[in-house]
């Protein structure tokens, strides 16, 4: 009896072990959808199914699968026009509202709709706002932002005229109900202001970023908070002091749960070009507006684990921040990438102040969205380029500080990647579970695709896991498109000979 207790002993660990970290991995069916030709939004589990919108040239359907990743639908979109300019997507537990965007006569339309957990419209669509443009002009105007509880939608438009701002703010309920709508000028210089996009607290407060230059391709020198109360057509602006150093690329985030607003940035003592030298932190509380501001130096390990045997003095200057996530103490963490490119034919290409500061409104709108882990509406825009340009996504640099902005650990997982022109397949994909943040991404062995986990725990040791199996072959996964759906449950974008489909994943 005690050697069986012994040997029952023994195994349970090992059973629980390998369950613990097992993978799932379920395909769904594909149809003849070229990849290249799709854009798409995972809106995740809506319901007791998966939803997944695409557009398909002038076609615009949802896929509804099952748990099982079964297809229940794959139809078009009647009520929609042909042409979407663009569309976002808010969702909910038991529904979805889609707001879109499209031109008519010369008119921009922006409409709202709800929509069930099949995929069908509940009620009357909605029209948020329609501005008058020229009839080639093709961009989107607005904007949509939503709050971290999801009780407050923003969609808003900024337009640019004789140095000034025209804002046109219209903020909805969970129920697509209008709480307030407003408007608002403020000075603009195109040359040296930029605007971080905005941010919508809980409350309904708006929050961004406006960072000046004192020349036209130098370094950050001034940044303000600017906030808007609901239902005011005020800004107020805090000046944050940079203590004579210098900014780029600021990430911003709200913490709703200890009512803070949250700033990162690297920064640099030159004011044009340099060196990166550390992490600018600056937190503002937001009923006080007191503001603390901490410049960290960041270590010669980490500029060693970034650097390996190249230079050790620009170790940081690829880097781009991705990702802010807060934790209930009102510490945080961040994730860092580091990215390059470079146009065939032109070796000096790759500029960090362009890729910054091609938009004069928001930074990241052709990479991660600020309020987002994955793409947003237009993910294959890279294929409709005549310019041929290879990709470079290596190191991901995470960061934890605490509730003072003092940095408690760091740590540098290690990656390779590139590829000439298609930067699907690169980059990663985040899985926040709580105890651990999982980092999915492709590794190349022998011209096979490998999925790569590795994962830092709140106490910012490093873990890497098995590579993801499965009993099928032809998949290409991607990675940084993915959506966490639960706290062990991602669906990932694939591709199968040429066509696109979608991965349950259960870790």
């Amino acid at each position: 009896m005690k050697r069986l207790k012994l040997i029952i002993c023994l195994v349970i660990p090992i059973v629980f072990s390998s369950t613990l970290y097992a993978q799932k991995i379920v395909y769904s069916t594909t149809h003849n959808e070229p990849a290249n030709d799709v854009n798409f939004e995972i809106l995740g589990k809506i319901g007791s199914n998966y939803i997944v919108f695409k557009n398909i040239n002038w076609r615009n359907l949802f896929q509804v699968f099952d748990q099982d990743m079964k297809e229940i639908s794959n139809e078009r979109i009647k009520f929609l026009p042909e042409k979407l300019i663009n569309a976002d997507f808010v969702s909910y537990p038991d529904h979805f509202i889609m707001i879109y965007q499209y031109k008519r006569n010369g008119i921009l339309y922006c409409d709202a709709v709800d929509m069930d957990a099949n995929a069908n419209p509940i009620g009357d669509i909605l029209t948020v706002d329609t501005t008058r443009i020229g009839m080639q002009s093709g961009s989107d105007v607005y904007s949509t932002i939503y709050s971290e509880d999801k009780s407050n939608i923003l969609v808003y438009k900024m337009h640019e005229k004789n140095n000034k701002v025209n804002i046109v703010t219209k903020r909805f309920s969970a129920k697509l109900r209008l709480l307030d709508s407003t408007r608002s000028v403020i000075a603009f210089d195109d040359r040296r202001e930029i605007y971080s996009p905005f941010q919508l607290a809980n409350d309904g407060t708006i929050f961004f970023t406006k960072e000046t230059k004192e020349g036209n391709r130098e370094n950050i020198a001034q940044l303000e908070v600017v906030t808007s109360k609901p239902a005011s057509n005020t800004f107020v602006a805090v000046p944050i002091n940079l203590q004579k150093k210098y900014i780029d690329g600021v990430q911003i985030k709200i913490d709703n749960l200890n009512n803070n607003y949250l700033i990162n940035s690297f920064y640099y003592s030159e004011k044009r070009g340099g060196a990166v030298e550390g992490l600018f932190s600056a937190i503002m509380n937001r009923d006080t507006d007191s503001v603390k501001v901490v410049f960290n130096i960041l270590n010669d390990t980490l500029r060693q684990a970034l650097a390996g045997s190249g230079n050790f003095r620009n170790a940081f200057d690829n880097l781009f921040l991705r990702n802010t996530l807060v934790k209930r103490n009102g510490s945080y963490v961040l994730v860092a990438e580091e990215f390059s490119s470079q146009s065939m034919g032109n070796p000096n290409s790759w500029n960090r102040w362009d890729y910054l500061y091609g938009n004069p409104y928001s930074y990241y709108n052709d990479y991660y969205y600020w309020n987002s882990p994955y793409y947003r509406y237009n993910r294959f825009d890279n294929y409709n380029t005549n310019r041929s340009t290879r990709y470079f996504y290596n190191n991901i640099f995470v960061l934890s500080l605490d509730s003072a902005l003092n940095i408690e650990w760091g740590n540098v997982i290690l990656k390779n990647q590139s590829n000439d022109n298609d930067d699907s397949y690169l980059s990663f994909g985040l899985m926040n579970s709580g105890a651990e943040l999982n980092f999915l991404y492709i590794e190349k062995e022998r011209n096979a695709q490998i999925v790569s986990n590795q994962s830092v725990s709140t106490y910012g040791k490093l873990y890497r896991y098995p590579t993801l199996k499965t009993r099928e072959s032809g998949y290409q996964f991607m990675p940084r498109l993915a959506k966490q759906v639960g706290q062990r449950r991602l669906i990932v974008p694939v591709v199968k000979r040429g066509n696109l489909g979608f991965a349950k994943l259960d870790f």
